[in-house]
């Protein structure tokens, strides 16, 4: 008979409930790859394209995160378009002074919005003693034909002052109609050659072997920190201390979405969004704490109830066009 100990916190204070974690995905290190190689390169710019709810935004929020650790001389902000924007260019200067933590984001006319901004975000690079600024924005098929010249002028200041500043474009595929309509214009091209000469698709999962960076993360991110509490062993920790580990169900969680992938007859190539793998795991970690036992497996019923609670068929439905026109493309 195991003993269960009891846990440090509450489930309900645990990130994987209030869905406020992070784990890496084979999409998500390919951007990672793909911003470092830009950085190495003097790339300035690059869109990163894929269908809502493949987990873009979770990317950014990873490769922000990232970069901060791993380069600290870089400043990195991260800039989420609104439905609609505005093309007001003190409200545009105005979200970028609130992004960069400017104590007065919403005062003043466009031109002090302006300078108060360039003045920050040099003020920022100086802070961390380096001379790189890197900006996502989130969203980016929304932006307009002023913000792209508002983010050149940012970028044109910021070169005189000796800094430069690298923007990633990540939103969804209709951005690179954008670009085409841009190359095609004179006046735009140079739009191109600033923030649009690289491009990369964000996938979602398209093999089991695919899952497995995920799925292992779950054993062994931290909650709370320096404890010995991994997530997998926070929701199932009689089972993980004699040796379940998700990192070994790739294969039948996999097969468990390609089943619901079959059923509901979807006639293009499976690929699985970062959204919906994380909400089955979270859906079967919590619905089986109940269940945990030195012997307990997550089955296949167990992740098939998991997949179709996720929505995961209902949200290929809604983009079932668009999957057909790129198969046969």
């Amino acid at each position: 008979m195991f003993d269960t100990p009891k846990r440090p916190v509450d489930p309900s204070e645990h990130p994987l409930l209030n869905q406020s974690y992070i784990v890496p995905t084979p999409a998500i290190a390919a951007m990672y790859a793909r911003v470092r190689h830009c950085l190495r390169r003097g790339v300035t710019g690059s869109v990163i394209y894929g269908h809502t709810r493949w987990g873009k935004t979770y990317a950014v929020r990873y490769c922000a995160r990232l970069l901060r650790h791993e380069l600290p001389r870089v400043v990195v902000l991260t800039l989420g378009m609104p439905q609609n924007p505005t093309r007001s260019e003190s409200l545009f200067f105005g979200m970028l002074l609130d992004v960069a933590q400017h104590a007065r984001p919403d005062s003043g006319t466009a031109l002090q919005r302006r300078l108060r901004l360039y003045h920050k975000l040099a003020e920022l690079v100086a802070r961390v003693s380096g001379n790189t600024l890197v900006i996502f924005v989130d969203e980016a098929q929304r932006l307009e034909i002023e913000h792209y010249e508002w983010l050149r002028d940012v970028q044109d200041e910021l070169g005189r002052r000796g800094i430069r500043m690298f923007a990633f474009l990540v939103g969804q595929p209709g951005i690179l109609n954008r670009r085409s309509a841009f190359r095609q214009n004179v006046d735009t091209s140079q739009i191109v050659a600033r923030f649009m000469i690289d491009e990369m698709r964000f996938a979602g999962m398209q093999q089991a072997a695919d899952l497995k960076m995920s799925l292992a993360a779950y054993d062994s991110s931290i909650f709370p920190e320096g404890s010995d509490w991994t997530y997998t062993r926070f929701f199932l920790q009689r089972a993980y201390d004699t040796g379940f580990q998700l990192g070994a169900q790739q294969k039948v969680l996999w097969d468990a979405f390609e089943a619901a992938h079959r059923i509901a007859r979807f006639d293009f190539p499976m690929e699985i969004p970062m959204e919906y793998l994380a909400r089955s795991v979270e859906i079967a970690l919590t619905r089986n704490m109940e269940h945990d036992s030195a012997w307990f497996e997550l089955s296949r019923a167990c992740w098939d109830e998991a997949v179709e609670e996720s929505n995961f068929v209902a949200a290929l439905e809604a983009l079932r066009i668009i999957f057909v026109d790129e198969a046969g493309s």
